[in-house]
């Protein structure tokens, strides 16, 4: 009776300790994408982000025009990257931003000349910035 209590203290600990996944070390990058004369939120926009000369991520805004992004700080030189924004109807916008904590930072795009016109030519924007393919989603099968 006197070894359960030890037991369940081992059971208690592990339980916890599994919970607690160990994590790159990442800056949290939060995007909201905002049409610049009316301040409407620009669902559906596609960014490319930049260090040096590559690309480090890729994303597009939801349905409230925000992104979210979790970027490893040993893909980042020198505390810099560099973002491209496609909005549409909106002209392509670049920005170089320097990262030292966690950013949250509003973009505001404005109407003009672009290739990126509807939602319905999403797909081959999309293509033609040649999109890395997403990671299979695995939950709950066996394989």
């Amino acid at each position: 009776m006197k070894h359960i209590i030890y037991i369940l203290f081992l059971i208690i600990g592990i339980s916890t300790y599994g919970q607690n996944t160990f994590l790159e070390d990442k800056y949290e990058v939060e995007f909201k994408f905002v049409q610049k004369e009316t301040k409407e939120p620009l669902p559906g926009s596609i960014i490319e982000i930049f260090s040096g000369n590559e690309r480090i991520d890729v994303g597009i805004s939801d349905f409230s025009g925000n992104q979210y992004f979790y970027l490893k700080k040993s893909e980042i030189k020198h505390d810099k990257i560099v973002i491209k924004v496609y909005g549409i109807k909106c002209k392509i916008q670049k920005q170089k931003i320097i990262l030292k904590n966690n950013l949250k930072k509003t973009i505001f795009l404005e109407y003009g000349e672009t290739e990126y016109v509807n939602h319905r030519s999403l797909g081959e924007f999309i293509k033609k910035l040649n999109f890395p393919k997403p990671e299979p989603f695995l939950c709950g099968t066996i394989d």
